[in-house]
């Protein structure tokens, strides 16, 4: 006679593995998986969740995707950063970009990009903020000319 899966539990002290289930049952252990798996119960989006069931669980699940409305600004404020860096020397293009992480999200130290570009930290931290000031420039012409 088969004992239940609880009664396993108990003899073995422990959770009884999936073959330890199929042995007892005189079954394979695929068959188990698949009865397993089978018993999962789906859970709907909409149902209510918390102490006061006044939240659906779609509300806490977040959404992996970016909405188009958000790609574009993305995709904008890309091209308005490549076009305002166009406006600098070569290196300090390459010194901000580096910095900052434009192309890959990775920022780096001044000592990281010293290194990569053979200059020292100290030329790098001044490329810097030569162009930062004339990124700055460039804002408080703008601002003035639509004042």
């Amino acid at each position: 006679m088969m004992r239940p899966p609880w009664e396993l539990s108990q003899s073995l002290g422990r959770k009884p593995t999936v073959v330890e289930i199929a042995e007892e049952l005189k079954v394979k252990p695929e068959q188990v998986r698949e009865y397993i798996q089978a018993d999962r119960k789906l859970v709907s989006l909409e149902m209510r969740v918390g102490n006061e069931q006044e939240t659906e669980l779609s509300e806490l699940l977040a959404d992996e995707k970016i909405s188009p409305l958000e790609e574009l600004n993305s995709s904008l404020m890309r091209q308005n950063i490549k076009e305002l860096l166009a406006s600098l020397a070569p290196i300090q293009r390459e010194v901000l970009t580096l910095r900052f992480g434009l192309e890959n999200d990775h920022q780096l130290s001044l000592t990281q990009i010293g290194e990569r570009l053979n200059l020292s930290r100290e030329r790098i931290r001044q490329l810097e903020h030569k162009a930062l000031s004339i990124l700055r420039r460039q804002k408080s012409d703008i601002l003035e000319y639509l004042n």
